[in-house]
């Protein structure tokens, strides 16, 4: 008879074989970054350029994302219409992402239509046609997303923290950018930033699949040329620290209030990361961690509330996000200033062997298809960690003590320098912010000044 009231015993340790990430350079030069994987007759093919939206300028942001919006609205012999009827013939999906520090091509093919794919993206690259009927249409379909989020309490919430904790860097602002400044585009403007950040840029090329290596690297030959540049540092203005400091966007009549608190942190590669990571997930990382177990299981105040370290190529950041009744915006951030603090006096092994297990036991899923392939070898390129990372992941997930998880918390949780920040209805909320602060500061929905209100 089995017992159910036991939960089952795992019979055995994961075992689980890392993917062999080989790095070579094509006879043109090109860094290319590669996985075999030959179960199945498919190839995931990344082309990964710095050159984000920190390139925007000032006036002028949300242009890298127009023009990785209009890139493909026809190139070379096609129009918009027939290069997307292209891909569609091959069954081979295409995409574009780009964030603030990198602008991405991805295809993922059949290996037998591989080749005329990347034909496809090499002609997007080196011979975009930038249509003016199509900047047109691209540019207000931009500019009527914005104004969607300008409802929305979740992204403002998040963008104003943003421009808080970053301030004037250029990680303070969000790529998509703002109405005004979509509307200072031009065509020109796409263009210019095309041939200034794209075209010539340095590229790294990512490819997991079913080809050898000197099939990839005999194609990327064929079809891009070896002209590239470096592009050049941006300085990177980070503020001066500060201590804890409360800020609302007023939206009246919210049912809700969206909270978010954190703080600037360093970089990807800090030699504390696992520690933090475990630490993390403790304290709001997971389903399991303290801070949702207490506002949405004990509180009942949220339906989930969530903690991370996030990175960019050159900073990170801590952040704390949920949404709450609006009736319980308060005691909610008491109650998560209380977990910030008690996380750097008080862990338990329980706590501790449970985050492991999730971590490790979850591992093996960032690597399932052939698109978490490519995009896992990406994180190592962006944030320049050695190849040997992911054999290395559980070992050192493993390794981490006590004391270096108690640590991380004292050493990366900085209650003194914190950004609290809510979005809703400031008559509901400032009253209850009166035991927590004295003095408030308001902002508009893009995170500016307008005045300091003493409660």
């Amino acid at each position: 008879m089995i017992d159910r009231t036991k939960a089952p015993v795992p019979s055995e340790d994961i075992s689980f074989e890392i993917p062999k990430i080989d790095y070579f350079t094509s006879s043109k030069g090109y860094e290319i970054f590669y996985i075999s994987k030959e179960k199945l007759p498919i190839v995931s093919f990344n082309i990964v350029l710095f050159s984000g939206s920190k390139y925007d300028p000032e006036n002028k942001k949300g242009l890298a994302l127009l023009t990785s919006f209009m890139i493909d609205e026809g190139a070379g012999k096609y129009d918009a219409f027939q290069l997307s009827n292209e891909f569609e013939k091959l069954g081979t999906i295409f995409s574009i992402t780009v964030n603030h520090d990198t602008f991405s091509f991805s295809i993922l093919s059949l290996k037998e239509n591989f080749e005329r794919s990347l034909e496809l993206l090499s002609m997007i690259l080196n011979e975009p046609r930038f249509d003016e009927k199509d900047f047109q249409r691209e540019k207000k379909k931009l500019i009527n997303k914005i104004k969607q989020l300008k409802d929305e309490p979740s992204y403002i919430a998040s963008t104003a923290f943003d421009k808080q904790i970053f301030q004037e860097c250029y990680y303070s602002y969000p790529s998509i950018g703002y109405e005004n400044t979509v509307n200072n585009i031009t065509i020109d403007d796409v263009k210019e930033f095309y041939n200034k950040y794209i075209k010539n840029s340095k590229k790294k090329f990512i490819a997991a699949g079913c080809l050898f290596q000197k099939e990839i690297s005999e194609l990327i030959d064929k079809y891009f040329t070896s002209k590239e540049i470096i592009l050049p540092e941006l300085e990177l203005k980070l503020p001066e620290k500060s201590s804890t400091k409360y800020f609302i966007v007023h939206k009246e009549n919210s049912a809700q209030g969206e909270i978010r608190i954190g703080h600037l942190d360093g970089l990807r590669k800090s030699p504390d990361y696992f520690a933090n990571k475990l630490m993390n997930s403790i304290l709001g990382g997971e389903f399991f961690s303290r801070i949702n177990l207490n506002l949405r299981e004990k509180k009942g105040f949220t339906y989930g509330a969530h903690s991370s370290f996030n990175y960019f190529q050159k900073i990170g950041y801590f952040e704390i996000g949920t949404a709450v009744n609006i009736e319980n915006v308060g005691e909610s951030i008491s109650e998560i200033l209380y977990e910030l603090n008690n996380i750097k006096q008080n862990i338990t092994r329980e706590e501790i062997n449970l985050a492991k297990s999730f971590l490790i036991k979850h591992f093996p899923s960032n690597f399932e298809s052939y698109t978490q392939l490519s995009h896992s070898i990406a994180l190592l390129i962006i944030h320049n960690l050695p190849l040997s990372y992911y054999n290395e992941y559980i070992n050192n997930i493993q390794s981490v003590t006590e004391d270096e998880i108690i640590n991380a918390a004292k050493r990366n949780i900085h209650t003194d320098e914190l950004t609290v920040l809510v979005v809703g209805d400031k008559n509901k909320i400032l009253p209850q912010l009166k035991m927590l602060t004295n003095e408030l500061i308001e902002l508009d929905i893009y995170g500016s000044f307008i005045e300091k209100l003493n409660l």
